[in-house]
């Protein structure tokens, strides 16, 4: 299974289950005190009393501890749950099979059959996001329920009733867990299209936008270098002038598979900028870094042209980049400012080629 899928199912599991444990807190006591178990049948009644409480308060400290818990020991957690949540399955299973098995208890068998079918069927409408927790969930429910009415004969109509719920639930826990999934990666797929770029598949100027704010904020809380490359196709105009706009449209896509894959770490980000402009943020990456990954993505593009149609297109680019330590009192938009002046000065000045702005300055 998808890792974010599991984790959205985790805690979408344990975040709609929390009307559930406060029933099994609830509905015991309310359905004893009416009819005078806690006297008449004392054990009996705080016994089961005691334990679904007692469950469901760890099932709430197991739900609080999500946030620090899950990240650091997702498998633990997962371990933990899949204990608590199979007990209470275990415990409601149990009570309703003491109940048909013992005759002094049979005035509980009508709610009691009723608390389970309800129990039952919320879980197989809001817990089908983990399919194979929530069908053993139901089994654990289910299953010794109709034993135990099989075993006594004034009640084992219980028991057919139960097997019917039990395939009903079973096959609606399918349905309702592919509709969450699908679900899912539909979303999934919608994300991808509003940070990614429709022709080139790259990420787009407004995933650039939140991503360099995200890594500026980093590399100025961490004293650490940031480098950025902007990247310009050179005389792109005239490529779509001399053969149309779906060649200079192949072009852009050549041109972003070579960028990407040049730019391999996790954390640099390829985007396209706008047009035939390309941008690279570069984390943690020193001046003379980001200066011989800009040349060496200059040569990959200018040893391999694009090949389509009979055609031999030699493309090149201008880079410009810029390094920087970011302080407190600084924004990233003098930072892209002086990238852009290293790229006009890469195209006023021959083009493909790399100009840093460092190297500006310094000249200046």
């Amino acid at each position: 299974m998808d890792a974010k899928l599991t984790k959205r199912s985790d805690v979408d599991f344990v975040r709609r289950s929390i009307p559930g444990v406060l029933v099994y807190i609830i509905f015991w006591p309310l359905l004893c005190w009416p009819l005078n178990y806690y006297e008449l049948h004392p054990n009996f009644a705080l016994t089961y009393t005691y334990l679904f409480i007692s469950v469901s308060l760890l099932r709430i400290a197991h739900a609080l501890s999500t946030a620090f818990v899950y990240n650091k020991h997702s498998v633990i957690w997962r371990a933990v749950l899949y204990t608590l949540v199979l007990t209470h399955g275990c415990l409601l299973s149990s009570l309703l099979a003491v109940i048909v098995l013992n005759p002094e208890y049979h005035d509980m068998i009508t709610p009691i059959s009723i608390v389970v079918a309800a129990i039952a069927s919320g879980s197989a409408a809001s817990l089908s996001v983990k399919h194979t927790l929530t069908q053993l969930y139901l089994a654990t429910i289910v299953l010794p329920s109709i034993i135990a009415s099989l075993a006594s004969e004034e009640h084992r109509y219980l028991s057919f009733m139960m097997l019917l719920l039990w395939f009903y639930f079973f096959f609606l826990v399918r349905r309702f867990h592919t509709e969450y999934s699908r679900a899912f990666h539909i979303e999934k797929k919608l994300e991808a299209l509003n940070i990614t770029d429709s022709l080139t598949g790259i990420y787009n100027r407004q995933y650039f936008d939140n991503s360099l704010d995200t890594q500026w904020e980093m590399a100025s809380r961490a004293q650490s270098n940031i480098s950025i490359l902007f990247l310009d196709l050179d005389f792109f105009k005239k490529v779509n002038d001399l053969y149309g706009h779906l060649i200079g449209d192949q072009a852009l896509c050549h041109a972003a598979k070579i960028f990407q894959d040049v730019t391999k770490r996790k954390s640099d980000m390829l985007a396209r900028y706008g047009g035939e402009e390309f941008a690279i943020i570069l984390p943690s990456t020193p001046h003379k870094d980001a200066i011989a990954f800009a040349e060496s993505i200059r040569s990959q593009l200018e040893d391999h042209p694009l090949e389509t149609e009979g055609l031999r297109l030699n493309l090149t680019v201008s880079i410009g980049v810029n390094t920087t330590t970011p302080e407190n009192d600084m924004n990233y938009m003098s930072f892209l400012d002086n990238a852009d002046k290293a790229l006009y000065q890469a195209k006023h000045t021959g083009r493909n080629k790399v100009v840093s702005y460092l190297d500006i300055a310094t000249e200046s």
